[in-house]
């Protein structure tokens, strides 16, 4: 377990007991002071996310009141905490829903939906006499457990394969490359990909890239060279123009915005890790 705690938020980051090959993380939030506006940059996970304790918050200016499914994301979300908010949520990888709830991926990218399971389903999860995060994250095995389907999990193979050769290893390795070494081509992985994650393979890695680079870009004071070549980038053009798509302005530029919201207490989710 990870634990963060500010002047703004308590963070606590659960290593999953079960099913880790599609659950990043389970996590909890809670804010016990004043309102909290986060801006979190662009990421390749799915949350699931339940509301406790009748809490809301705001997402991108829209209230939210129910338990959430949060898809990918290729632009920055506003998230506002009101005081009392406690939230606990399930990160998926990409693809790690599907087994579980199978919405098509379209409707999530950028998107965050309802929750399209009946109260019966997740009552122990908001039941208030829940006292301890141990408890509620017994209730989310309890619920993954019944949700769960072998059968949609053995679809994943490919793309669980996929994301671990584009996030974890350091060769730099082309896709056209990899489905030769699968014995597979673009068009069904593009196929797979689409239908499950609703973006494709091409755009799917260039977000892990991007995230890469964004995670040795706060968490390290490395030259923005070493940089780009250990997120998989041609070279530091390459890396400055990618990051510039997604956050519209370059590393330096995005550091010193991060650097004055601290000094202003405003809050940045730079540290994606635990959320």
């Amino acid at each position: 377990m990870e634990f963060k705690k500010t002047s703004l938020l308590e963070i606590e980051s659960h290593k999953t007991e079960l099913f880790p090959d599609l659950i990043e993380r389970i996590w909890t939030l809670r804010n016990k002071g004043k309102e909290v506006e986060l801006i979190t940059p662009p990421g390749q996970y799915i949350n699931l996310i339940f509301v406790l304790n009748n809490s809301t918050y705001e997402r991108n200016g829209f209230l939210i009141d129910n338990h959430q499914v949060e898809g990918i994301s290729f632009k920055n979300t506003v998230l506002k905490y009101p005081a009392n908010t406690e939230l606990i949520g399930i990160r998926f990888y990409a693809y790690g829903l599907y087994p579980f709830i199978q919405i098509p991926g379209k409707e999530l990218v950028n998107n965050s939906v309802n929750l399209p399971l009946d109260t019966e389903r997740t009552k122990g999860i908001t039941n208030d006499s829940l006292g301890s995060n141990h408890l509620l994250i017994q209730e989310i095995y309890r619920l993954l457990n019944g949700l769960f389907r072998e059968q949609s999990g053995d679809t994943l193979v490919l793309l669980t394969d996929f994301y671990k050769q584009f996030r974890w290893h350091e060769e730099t390795l082309s896709i056209e490359k990899y489905c030769k070494q699968k014995n597979t081509n673009y068009t069904s992985l593009n196929r797979k990909f689409s239908q499950i994650t609703g973006i494709s393979p091409k755009k799917f890695e260039r977000l892990i890239k991007f995230r890469k680079s964004l995670c040795n870009l706060i968490d390290g004071d490395e030259k923005l060279t070493s940089i780009a070549t250990a997120s998989g980038y041609f070279d530091q053009a390459h890396f400055i123009r990618e990051f510039k798509i997604f956050l519209n302005n370059t590393p330096s530029q995005y550091l010193a915005i991060v650097e004055q919201a601290d000094k202003e207490s405003r809050g940045i989710n730079y540290n994606f890790r635990l959320f």
